[in-house]
């Protein structure tokens, strides 16, 4: 992964000022999914929580996936899909979510951790 945006970087002239915009955003919107999901409980969601995080989930997957970080576009678009699901049928878990939430958290503050 690292090498296909390094190469689409020297193709691109200004592409990794966009990523590091992008890489920027990412601390902002990781702080938010954090706050939202302080607000999730399993006894009592907070749809609206919900629906935030799935639309700050949704760009970071397209952003995430034009800039060819595929790893973290998946991941999140997991995410997204699993709170859709979850808003249309209470499937699957809360429990899963966080999971998935958890592992998207791993990868981004992975891209996040060297530019601190």
């Amino acid at each position: 992964m690292m090498m296909e945006t390094v190469q689409a970087a020297e193709m691109l002239p200004g592409l990794e000022r966009i990523r590091a915009r992008f890489i920027t955003m990412l601390v902002d919107r990781l702080d938010e999914l954090e706050q939202l999901c302080d607000n999730m409980y399993e006894d009592a969601p907070d749809l609206a929580a919900l629906e935030m995080s799935k639309n700050i989930l949704h760009k970071i997957a397209g952003s995430a996936g034009t800039l060819g970080m595929t790893t973290l576009g998946d991941a999140a678009r997991t995410c997204e899909n699993q709170i859709i699901s979850f808003l249309e049928s209470s499937q699957p878990g809360l429990e899963q979510i966080f999971d998935s939430l958890g592992e998207f958290a791993e990868l981004a503050e992975g891209l996040v951790a060297p530019s601190h």
